[in-house]
């Protein structure tokens, strides 16, 4: 189950030229630790500005309920205004990364997690039938989730029903558990091709990587370290337990559940990776600016093919429950998707309310860094609103305003 080397009109743009998912992850491979040792400011100031910053088409719509099929009907449309997903994942190998959480038992305010704080099964269902439909060789529905046993039992406590989907994509579908190796036994290295803000390489399950298209279902909401949270910000999810996570001891351990908080969050210690990956310019115990810098970090390594964003249900003013009485209901009822997954992202915060341009430590991104200006200051997408293009209903019928997160307090 191979990435195929073949070139096609609608290869994903790069700001070092256009290349192929296989092309590109060749090129990172023998770049990324050109710029290793030095900081992530120098690093910028170091850099020649992109020439071209890419853009792409975000595209909204309305859709106010969880019903399939008007969702389905929503994105169809969608994916045609885009006008080349079809091209995309057309006989390919197709891996979906969801954006879940740790735990999918919880609730808000009597709402499950579905409604609130993780991506909803018929958002997720709605889109791989369609892939299926334009012909996608097989689909990979994949998040690291913290539960041992098989891959379905695991999404099924967040309401996947493997049943469904296998129905609604004739059997195309599978659904993996990244936390560790799984049945690849190894991990593929992935590497940052500018050399990285604070990881310039990261150790993934092979099933981010083996692959031909890989597209990002995320959720519409705030972020107490990131500011907002969509397609990017999905990322974080990316780097196994077994090698990234809390409950390690002093090695990897492939049966490892973990949260990543003390390697990615507060970076305290470093991951357990077969070779040295951080670059040493975090910043400890700052969640504010190693979560942007690690964002964009992973969202270069893995480039995104195709972002959806379910802004149908969600909460607002942080990421999820264990943020209680801070946290509140918000339904936007809308959609989107877009190929690039900074425009996407930009475009979503737009949605919000929020300026994209904001200034780091600057609302939404009150705690921290601006990853959407960090990821077009080195290439990878255009975050200005003036420059971003937008079709469906457009921003202005769109638009929900969220509750901006909190400051938290700085020692």
């Amino acid at each position: 189950m191979n990435r195929t080397d073949r070139e096609s009109r609608q290869a994903p743009h790069c700001p070092w030229g256009v290349c192929s998912r296989r092309s590109f992850l060749r090129y990172a491979a023998a770049a990324a630790f050109l710029a290793k040792t030095a900081s992530a400011q120098d690093l910028l100031a170091g850099m020649p500005a992109p020439k071209n910053i890419p853009r792409a088409l975000t595209t909204l719509a309305l859709c106010k309920r969880y019903d399939y099929p008007a969702i389905r009907r929503s994105l169809a449309a969608m994916f045609d205004e885009l006008g080349d997903v079809r091209q995309l994942v057309k006989g390919k190998f197709v891996t979906v990364k969801i954006n879940l959480v740790n735990v999918g038992e919880e609730h808000v305010q009597g709402l499950p997690v579905a409604m609130t704080v993780v991506v909803h099964p018929k958002v997720a269902l709605a889109a791989v039938s369609l892939f299926a439909d334009y012909g996608a060789r097989q689909i990979r529905i994949v998040d690291q989730l913290p539960y041992r046993g098989a891959d379905a039992e695991a999404f099924a406590r967040y309401g996947y029903d493997a049943k469904e989907f296998e129905q609604e994509t004739d059997g195309r579908v599978r659904f993996v558990n990244t936390r560790n190796a799984g049945e690849y036994k190894k991990y593929d290295l992935v590497k940052v091709p500018y050399g990285g803000f604070i990881a310039n390489a990261w150790e993934v399950n092979k099933t981010y990587t083996e692959t031909d298209a890989f597209v990002s279902i995320g959720k519409l909401k705030s972020h107490v370290s990131g500011g907002v949270t969509m397609g990017m910000k999905n990322l974080i999810g990316v780097p196994p337990s077994s090698l990234y996570g809390d409950d390690l001891k002093n090695e990897p351990d492939e049966n490892a559940v973990g949260y990543r908080s003390a390697t990615m969050h507060t970076c305290e210690k470093k991951p357990f990776t077969s070779v040295e990956t951080y670059t040493g310019k975090s910043v400890l115990g700052d969640h504010g600016f190693n979560i942007p810098h690690f964002i964009v970090d992973l969202a270069a390594a893995l480039p995104i093919d195709l972002v959806v964003v379910d802004g149908i249900s969600a909460i607002q003013s942080a990421e999820g429950w264990w943020l209680r009485s801070i946290v509140s209901v918000a339904r936007p009822g809308l959609l989107l998707a877009g190929r690039n997954p900074v425009c996407a992202d930009a475009v979503g915060a737009a949605v919000m309310g929020f300026n994209p341009e904001a200034d780091h430590r600057t609302p939404p991104f009150v705690n921290g860094y601006n990853y959407l200006t960090l990821a077009r200051q080195v290439g990878l997408g255009e975050n200005r609103l003036a420059n971003l293009e937008i079709g469906g209903v457009g921003l202005e019928k769109a638009r929900f305003q969220y509750l901006p997160t909190y400051q938290r307090a700085r020692a």
